[in-house]
């Protein structure tokens, strides 16, 4: 009897082991493969956005980097929430990647019921940072922030264009008309890009977008900025803009643009994304692209990433309350 016992024992004990051993291989074996296929990263907001673009043009020098193609694809909805959300579907070392930023996870899941949190999902590498503006169109007569503050005296209601209701731009323009003691309304676009055509085309007279997407239109004075979301004034060859920080407001946050992995993926594969993400984003062809488009390239790592979007959960929380 304590023979058989024995014998079962050191059966089970090698079945254990080889189980243990081919598992080891296997995860060795998915971290040497990946990519074993195409690669896709996932833009959650609009087709022609800032980040649509920049997704694509790093397509185009992939090849070389990941071994496999890289393919951009778009799913909107509700400022990127159902792109997030659908992406939880994929389990760890997918070849799919996703755009997100402070808006995904530190705004969203404050002014709105999501399924998916933070900690589903690992930071690889930032892409870019940008600067928001609140732009008008010329018919409403505001053409500063001292404009903007009069029109608020007078009691007009302030209603602005931007990416979703649960955006970080619709939370940085909401807690500033609310500072100046004035009454807004958010009108949601799937983009910033088609927040910024709505003014335009003057189907809306206010809109909060890129400053870099902005830019020719203001050149040629489709629109009129007003204020600069950030803590330094914006100057350059086209803008001349004052900070909210220099009016007393502390509602602003950089915009950044980071791509995500799901949570479990091997380290040894999230750091594969990145070496080749940051070799694409440092060729000096796609530094050129970006320099067309007007993008900021600002190559920053998982834990930088990672300890921003943590940093802007505080200043959410104090304003998210005016976007629910």
């Amino acid at each position: 009897m304590k023979s058989l016992k024995k014998l079962l024992a050191v059966s089970l004990a090698g079945v254990l082991g080889l189980s243990l051993l081919t598992g080891c291989k296997e995860d060795k074996k998915a971290q040497q493969e990946w990519p074993s296929g195409p690669v896709t990263i996932i833009t959650p907001w609009a087709v022609g956005g800032l980040a649509d673009q920049v997704n694509r043009a790093m397509s185009e020098f992939s090849k070389a980097q990941f071994g496999q193609p890289l393919l951009a694809d778009n799913i909107l909805g509700s400022g990127g929430a159902v792109a997030l959300t659908e992406y939880l579907k994929e389990k760890p070392n997918s070849t799919k990647m996703i755009f997100g930023g402070e808006g995904s996870f530190a705004i969203a899941p404050l002014t709105m019921k999501v399924a998916y949190k933070f900690e589903d999902f690992v930071p690889v590498i930032n892409v870019y940072s940008s600067t928001f503006i609140l732009l008008t169109n010329p018919r409403t007569g505001v053409k500063s922030y001292q404009d903007l503050a009069q029109a608020i005296k007078e009691g007009k209601e302030i209603k602005i264009g931007a990416n979703g209701v649960n955006s970080s731009e619709a939370l940085q323009s909401a807690a500033l008309i609310d500072e100046m003691g004035g009454k807004f309304k958010i009108i949601p676009y799937e983009g910033a890009n088609q927040a910024l055509a709505a003014v335009v085309s003057g189907e809306i007279d206010f809109a909060v977008t890129h400053a870099s997407l902005a830019k020719e239109f203001a050149k040629a004075g489709n629109i009129i900025p007003v204020v600069a979301f950030d803590n330094k004034p914006l100057k350059d060859d086209v803008y001349d803009l004052p900070a909210v920080t220099q009016f007393g407001h502390d509602t602003w946050m950089t915009n950044i643009c980071a791509v995500f992995m799901r949570a479990g993926t091997d380290p040894a594969n999230v750091e594969k994304a990145y070496n080749a993400l940051k070799n694409i984003m440092q060729e000096p062809k796609f530094q050129q692209v970006a320099k067309n488009i007007g993008v900021n390239i600002d190559i920053q790592d998982s834990q930088w990433v990672k300890s921003y979007i943590d940093s802007t959960m505080v200043k959410a929380k104090k304003y998210a309350e005016l976007v629910k």
